[in-house]
C-alpha cells in the first residue's frame, strides 16, 4: 500500500493491561495495534507504541504513519484511574452556607452504594470511601437561589473572596463550586468562578451546573468535585498527548471519547474530564451498534473481557440502555452515559484461596500490566485467568501478547504451571484441576452478571445475541453464553481484542444537553416541545463555536418519565420535529409498554398522573468513517493452510482432554465453517469452540458462533 495514497482514521483505547489502537484505511483495511499500558510515564509511550505497532502492519515508518492520519480519537482511562487510585488533585469545595456536609452525608447510603445486594444490611461491615475533599477544605458561602431560579439571598462576594483566599493558602489545585438550584440559575456559580480566577487564574475551577443540570444537590456536588479532582491531571495528560501528536506530524485535531457514546473536541474535554470516565468500554458498545446495523440484529449484549475487568452493555430494540446514575468508588453522580456494568473478572484476575472458607476465589484483584500474569515473564507470581487459559490449551503456547517489533510477549507455560501449582497444592488438587476451577469460577461470575442485569430489566437473555471482545472475551464467551441459553455469539474478527478502540473510531461528535421540566399529565405538546427547542438552539451554537459553522447538525430527543411520586424513571426516545397530540399519545403508550416490560403488569398505575421529569437533547455531527472491507464467500471447508497441528485442550473437569482441531484465524476465509471442539487462534486472542457449536466466518471477517440448544452441559 503506497503511503502517499493512504488516508487513515486512528483510534486509541487505554486499558488496564494493554493500550489498543486501530487504523482504518479509506479502502476498508483495518489493522490493530497493541502495546503494554505504561503507567510509569503516565500512559504516554504505551499510547504511541500501540499506534506504531499498527502502522508496522501497513509497512509504514512512524513518520509516514503520523503524516497520513486524517482523524484521531481517544478513549482515556486517566480520570478513572485517578479516582480509583486516589491520587487526584487537592480540591476545595464552595457550597451554599449550611450545606457543607452534603457530600459527606452521601444521602445516608454511602456505606452500601455500589455494594452487592447481600451487603446492603451489613452496615457495620461496610465503610464509607475516603473523602474526596477534606472537611477543612469545604467552605459555605452566603447565597441562595430557589427552585424557580429566583435569587432569594444575593451572593456575598466578600465571602467568596475570603473562602477562595483560605483555599489558595492551603495549596488547593482545583476548586469545585456547587450551590443549591444552580442548574435553574447559574449566575452565582459563574460569578464565584470569575472571582477565583481573578485571584489565581491557574486554578482549575468547576461549577456544578457545568457538569450536570438535573435535580439532586448531592449528585451534582459529587459530579463537580470529581471533575475538579481529576481535572488538572487529565488536562495535562491530554495536552501532552495532543502536543506529541502535533510534534510527530499529525495535523488532525484530537477528539476525546465520552461516556455518553459520542466524541467531543479536546478543549471541552479538558474542562469536563468526568465525562471521560468509562469511555473506553463505551467505545466497545458503539462498535456493537455498527454490528447491529450490519447484521440487522436489534438485541445485543456487548461483553468485554479485558485484562482487569468484565464489562457489559445492552442494546434493546436497537437502543442503547443509558444509566440513571453513575457510581464510582461509592460516590454517586448524574452525568448522561451509556450504561456499562463491570466486575473484576479479566484475564489478569488473580485466583486465590479464601482464608475463612478455604475455597477458591477469582478476582477482583488483578495482576494488571505490571507485573501481569505469571506467564508474561515480567515478575508476576500469582495465578491468573490467563495462566489458566494457557495451561488448558485455549491459548497457543507460541502466541505473542502485544503487536509490533520488540513489543510482544511470548507466554511461558512453565511459569504458568508454577503459579497455578501453588494454589493447587493448597487445595490438594492437580494444576490442571486448579486451572479448570479458575476458568469455571470466572465464567460463572460473568454469566451471573449478565443474568442479573438482563433479567433484572425484565428481558430474557435468550432473546439476545452476545458480542464477545477484549483480549479474553472470545476465549470464554462460548461458555458463559451457553450457560444462559444464548444461541448466537459474534466475535469481531481480528479486531476483537481491540474492539473498544475500533468502536471509538465509529463514533460521531456528540454533545449531551439536558434540563429539568417537571411536566404533569395532562400537558400540551407545546409545553414539551419548548424545552427541546431551547436545547437544540443551544446545541447548534456550541457546534458552530467548537466544530465549525455551517456544519449539518442532527438532533435526538429523550424524555425521562415516571409515575408521579415514584422515584425511578424510564428514558423514552421522543421524535424530532413538530410535536402534536398523536406524538404525545404514542410517547406515553411507549412509556407504559416499557414500564410493564421492566416491572410487570401488576406495577402499572393507570390512575396515576404521569410526570416528565427532565428532557435530554443530543446534537450530533457525523465524522468521516470508512466501512470495513468485505470479502466474497469462499468454500465452506477451511483450507489446509488454515489448519494447525492439534493440541491438547481441556473443555471440562468431567471429561479427559481432547486433541482439538486448531485453526489459524488469519487464514480462514469468508464462508468457512469450523465445528467444535476446536480452537481458532487469532492475534491477540483465540476463540474456544465447544462440542455442538459451529463457527462461520462472515464477509466482514467476524466469527459467528451458533450454539445448539440441545447441546449437553459441560
Amino acid at each position: 500500500m503506497e503511503s502517499s495514497k493512504l488516508d487513515l482514521i486512528c483510534s486509541v483505547d487505554i486499558g488496564g493491561t494493554f493500550t489498543d489502537s486501530v487504523l482504518v484505511a479509506s479502502d476498508g483495511t483495518v489493522v490493530e495495534g497493541k502495546a503494554l499500558t505504561t503507567y510509569h510515564d503516565k500512559f504516554n509511550s504505551g499510547f504511541f507504541n500501540s499506534i506504531e505497532s499498527a502502522g508496522e502492519k501497513l509497512g509504514l515508518s512512524p513518520a509516514e504513519l503520523y503524516r497520513n492520519i486524517s482523524m484521531i480519537s481517544h478513549g482515556s482511562t486517566v480520570a478513572t484511574n485517578t479516582v480509583v487510585e486516589n491520587n487526584g488533585s487537592r480540591v476545595g469545595l464552595l457550597t451554599t452556607y449550611g450545606f457543607e456536609d452534603t457530600i459527606n452525608m452521601m444521602r445516608g447510603l454511602g456505606r452500601v452504594t455500589g455494594e452487592p445486594s447481600e451487603n446492603i444490611l451489613k452496615v457495620t461491615e461496610t465503610v464509607k470511601p475516603k473523602p474526596l475533599v477534606p472537611k477543612e477544605l469545604i467552605i459555605g458561602v452566603t447565597e441562595r437561589i430557589d427552585s424557580q431560579g429566583e435569587v432569594i439571598v444575593p451572593l456575598n462576594e466578600s465571602h467568596v473572596r475570603e473562602a477562595a483566599r483560605k483555599l489558595l493558602e492551603q495549596n488547593v489545585d482545583a476548586v469545585a463550586i456547587s450551590f443549591l438550584w444552580s442548574f435553574k440559575n447559574p449566575e452565582h456559580e459563574q460569578r464565584a468562578k470569575e472571582i477565583i480566577h481573578e485571584m489565581d487564574d491557574s486554578v482549575f475551577v468547576t461549577c456544578g451546573h457545568e457538569v450536570t443540570k438535573t435535580l439532586g444537590e448531592y449528585e451534582r456536588t459529587v459530579a463537580a468535585v470529581i471533575n475538579a479532582y481529576v481535572g488538572p491531571v487529565t488536562s495535562r495528560y491530554l495536552e501532552e498527548i495532543s502536543g506529541s501528536l502535533q510534534t510527530k506530524g499529525v495535523k488532525a485535531p484530537l477528539l476525546i471519547m465520552q461516556c455518553h457514546g459520542g466524541m467531543i473536541p479536546l478543549e471541552r474535554s479538558k474542562q469536563l474530564p468526568v465525562q471521560t470516565i468509562g469511555s473506553g468500554p463505551v467505545g466497545g458498545i458503539m462498535g456493537c451498534v455498527k454490528i447491529m446495523k450490519e447484521l440487522d440484529i436489534h438485541n445485543l449484549i456487548g461483553t468485554d473481557m479485558g485484562g482487569t475487568s468484565f464489562d457489559i452493555g445492552i442494546i434493546r430494540d436497537g437502543q442503547l440502555l443509558s444509566a440513571e446514575k453513575t457510581v464510582l468508588e461509592k460516590y454517586q453522580y448524574n452525568v448522561p452515559n451509556v450504561e456499562i456494568i463491570s466486575i473484576g473478572a479479566g484475564g489478569g484476575s488473580i485466583a486465590w484461596i479464601d482464608p475463612y472458607s478455604k475455597a477458591m476465589r477469582v478476582g477482583p484483584k488483578s495482576a494488571k500490566a505490571n507485573p501481569g500474569p505469571a506467564c508474561y515473564r515480567m515478575g508476576g507470581t500469582e495465578p491468573t485467568v490467563t495462566d489458566a487459559d494457557l495451561l488448558l490449551g485455549y491459548i497457543d503456547p507460541e502466541a505473542v501478547f502485544g503487536f509490533g517489533k520488540g513489543r510482544g510477549l511470548k507466554p511461558s507455560v512453565e511459569l504458568a504451571e508454577k503459579a497455578m501449582g501453588n494454589i493447587a497444592e493448597q487445595l490438594g488438587i492437580s494444576t490442571i484441576e486448579a486451572a479448570l476451577g479458575t476458568v469455571e469460577i470466572v465464567n460463572a461470575k460473568m454469566a451471573n452478571l449478565i443474568e442479573n442485569e438482563v433479567i433484572g430489566r425484565g428481558f430474557d437473555p435468550r432473546d439476545f445475541a452476545v458480542v464477545a471482545y477484549g483480549g479474553a472475551g472470545p476465549i470464554h464467551a462460548a461458555a458463559y453464553a451457553r450457560d444462559l441459553g444464548i444461541q448466537m455469539i459474534i466475535v469481531p474478527g481480528e479486531t476483537s481484542s481491540v474492539w473498544s478502540a475500533f468502536g471509538i473510531s465509529t463514533s460521531d461528535i456528540r454533545y449531551e444537553l439536558e434540563g429539568e421540566v417537571g411536566l404533569l399529565s395532562p400537558f400540551s405538546p407545546e409545553s414539551l416541545e419548548k424545552p427541546f427547542l431551547e436545547l437544540e438552539k443551544k446545541g447548534a451554537e456550541i457546534v458552530a463555536t467548537e466544530v465549525g459553522e455551517d456544519i449539518p447538525v442532527h438532533f435526538s430527543r429523550y424524555a425521562k418519565i415516571r409515575y408521579q411520586w415514584q422515584r425511578h424513571e424510564l428514558e423514552i426516545k421522543v421524535p424530532t420535529g413538530k410535536l402534536d397530540e398523536a406524538v404525545l399519545t404514542d410517547l406515553l403508550t411507549e412509556f407504559s409498554r416499557q414500564y410493564e416490560e421492566r416491572y410487570g403488569s401488576a406495577a402499572l398505575l393507570p390512575e396515576a398522573r404521569i410526570e416528565i421529569v427532565s428532557v435530554r437533547c443530543e446534537p450530533m455531527v457525523e465524522v468521516r468513517k470508512f466501512d470495513r472491507k468485505a470479502d466474497l464467500h469462499s468454500s465452506k471447508s477451511p483450507s489446509d493452510q488454515a489448519r494447525k497441528p492439534s493440541r491438547k485442550v481441556y473443555f471440562s473437569r468431567h471429561r479427559p482432554p481432547v486433541d482439538a482441531d486448531i485453526y489459524n484465524g488469519s487464514l480462514l476465509t469468508s464462508g468457512n465453517v469450523v465445528a467444535g471442539p476446536a480452537v481458532i487462534d487469532l492475534q491477540g486472542t483465540s476463540i474456544v469452540v465447544y462440542e455442538n457449536q459451529t463457527v462461520t466466518k462472515t464477509d466482514h471477517g467476524d466469527y459467528m458462533i451458533r450454539i445448539n440448544s440441545n447441546s449437553e452441559e459441560e
